[in-house]
């Protein structure tokens, strides 16, 4: 049957008066099934989400991403007149440019595949001639992929190059809007005087106090008590660095037009990138670029830091990216700590050309080395200082941990692979029995309010009686006071609480498909001691198995040793974690100044 395309969630594109094809689960917001179920629709086949094609374009994005990082680096040196080689332009903006490359490429291919399955009739397009897909930085792109309007004219613009499906241009909308506009808050709360006093202390205090020489730490992922010993064991005053805002700039299509990358060879998906990348830019590295430069000039921070560690600020941080570009070409060793789960064990994060871990000198594990030297094991850095869990509490609860929806930023249809996810999450709780359903406590992930999944009025809908905690209640006091915690996704609280010797069980959707080679016997490990379960009424039946006798399941041998041996590989603990990465830190830094003589 012949059906008009709809891409987005904005219902002033959709027709209610003939059959429709709807191009992904996104356009069907759950807040909207009162309008959506009446229509005569079909959703278009999500794109991507088979474990082998998965794992295919998962390489094939990293591949081009590499590719065009080369041809970029050419670009942006040509556009701004400067001689900065390919690692300098990686760090400012190479994670931009693979969620860019992914984003285009699940676009691209969910369009595609969506006109081939479907005799598609139209669709409405917006007049959007002022709308540039460019937005201010990476955090503000990463965003701007949730956003109804900015998806729609990016679909327009896919289809305008096609050239192959009839448009009826709908002229009000989007007429005289500039872009996506940034409109996330982050609520900060009322400080009290104390606060405020420590906060002057800290951030403008304390850097004057700093030697040029120092070395330069920020967001390590240590908890911050052992962060500031850390630095204090360095023998330098204590500094938690924040970088200042910077001059936003608003996109201009004759300056764009300078900026050229080659498509004329290619052809498909790597033609169109090619063509719509000068478009889609960051302004913050184009038009922005030389005000961010200067930005820099006003820094406080060290001109000439002993080496540069982070765990975080190397994905969305302006400041700090271009900042550490200009000192690893003045020689100053650069080092990445990982801040979290499936870094050496997942098929997409555990890749070593992700930015992170190809512009570094060095990344620091919590275990693993997968065989490359660049790779340094340390300890998982969020639990630093913490004692491991002697005794489960018998007469705590069943703590079920939650993922929440995230920014459609990958190569395949996340947004549908979560809604399977979510499924999951129910029938793993109508499988419980009812004694222990009373003693269930689901845990929503913070974040959850801001992304359009509205996951608490779901869980009112499907599971009415399940207790629900919002993400208001401390995570760590959470897992401590629980008798068994259940992680519904391969996450850092599965390594968390299995370094911290807290009774753990998991399981998610696609086994071990999503895993590395070299990870999966470990994983094996987990699964044969009753700890990873293979689907969500497997994990309630072993959570009813070991219920009255938690403990005792859990300090068994078999147990133990599973859980000690992947600890060693991807959890580890370290009983004296400042001194530790005081050497590690302090011998990375001496091979790479060595290594440049």
């Amino acid at each position: 049957m012949a059906r008009y395309l709809i891409t987005s969630a904005d219902e002033r594109s959709w027709k209610f008066d003939r059959p429709v094809l709807f191009l992904g689960e996104w356009c069907r917001l759950y807040d909207r099934k009162h309008i959506w179920s009446e229509m005569d629709a079909v959703v278009a086949k999500p794109y991507g989400l088979e474990p082998g094609k998965k794992a295919q374009d998962i390489a094939y994005v990293l591949k081009i991403a590499e590719q065009i990082l080369q041809e970029l680096t050419e670009a942006l040196n040509t556009f701004h007149q400067t001689r900065h080689d390919k690692r300098y332009w990686n760090i400012v903006l190479g994670h931009w440019l693979h969620r860019y490359v992914s984003v285009a490429f699940n676009r691209f291919h969910t369009l595609d595949q969506a006109i081939k399955n479907h005799a598609v009739t139209g669709t409405t397009i917006f007049e959007a001639k002022d709308y540039s897909l460019a937005t201010t930085d990476t955090l503000s792109f990463n965003r701007a992929c949730n956003d109804d309007q900015w998806n729609h004219v990016f679909y327009s613009r896919l289809i305008a190059y096609r050239g192959d499906v009839v448009s009826n241009s709908a002229v009000t909308p989007l007429l005289g809007v500039k872009g996506f506009k940034d409109e996330a808050k982050h609520p900060t709360g009322q400080r009290t005087w104390y606060q405020q006093l420590v906060g002057l202390a800290v951030h403008k205090v304390a850097p004057k106090l700093s030697r040029n020489t120092d070395a330069f730490i920020i967001t390590s992922a240590l908890p911050i008590k052992e962060e500031i010993k850390l630095q204090l064991a360095l023998w330098q005053v204590p500094q938690l660095w924040r970088g200042p805002s910077f001059e936003r700039f608003s996109p201009e299509s004759g300056a764009r037009a300078n900026l050229m990358l080659d498509f004329g060879p290619y052809e498909g998906f790597e033609r169109y990138i090619r063509w719509q990348l000068p478009e889609i830019i960051p302004t913050c590295y184009l038009e922005g670029y030389k005000s961010l430069l200067k930005t820099l000039e006003r820094l406080l921070w060290p001109k000439k830091p002993k080496f540069i560690y982070t765990s975080n600020n190397f994905a969305t941080d302006e400041i700090f990216k271009a900042w550490v570009g200009e000192k690893v070409e003045q020689g100053i060793p650069y080092f990445v700590g990982q801040h979290g789960n499936n870094y050496g064990t997942d098929l997409y994060k555990g890749n070593s050309n992700w930015p992170e871990r190809s512009s570094a000198d060095n990344f620091f594990t919590w275990g693993w080395t997968n065989g490359d030297s660049r790779n340094i094991p340390a300890f998982v850095f969020t639990t630093a200082g913490r004692n491991p869990q002697k005794e489960a509490p018998e007469a705590g609860g069943l703590l079920l941990v939650e993922a929440c929806t995230v920014n459609r930023v990958y190569a395949w249809d996340n947004y549908f692979e979560f809604g399977v996810y979510q499924e999951d999450q129910f029938r793993f709780v109508a499988a419980l029995p009812q004694a222990i359903q009373k003693k269930l406590m689901v845990r929503l992930y913070h974040g959850y309010r801001n992304l359009p999944w509205f996951d608490d009025q779901r869980w009112k809908d499907r599971s009415p009686h399940t207790r629900i905690d919002s993400g208001q209640v401390n995570i760590r006091e959470a897992t401590e006071q629980s008798r068994l915690v259940v992680h519904s996704y391969d996450s850092t609280g599965i390594l968390e609480t299995l370094s911290l010797n807290i009774p753990t069980m998991c399981f998610w959707q696609g086994g071990l498909t999503h895993l590395l080679t070299e990870a999966k016997p470990y994983y094996e490990l987990l699964r044969n001691a009753g700890i990873l379960a293979d689907s969500p009424e497997h994990a309630a039946e072993l959570v009813a198995l070991y219920w009255e006798n938690v403990s005792e399941w859990w300090q068994s041998k078999k147990v133990q040793e599973a859980r000690k041996a992947f600890c060693m590989q991807y959890a580890r603990t370290e009983k004296h974690p400042v001194s530790t990465m005081k050497c590690l830190l302090t011998k990375a830094c001496k091979d790479v100044l060595e290594k440049t003589r």
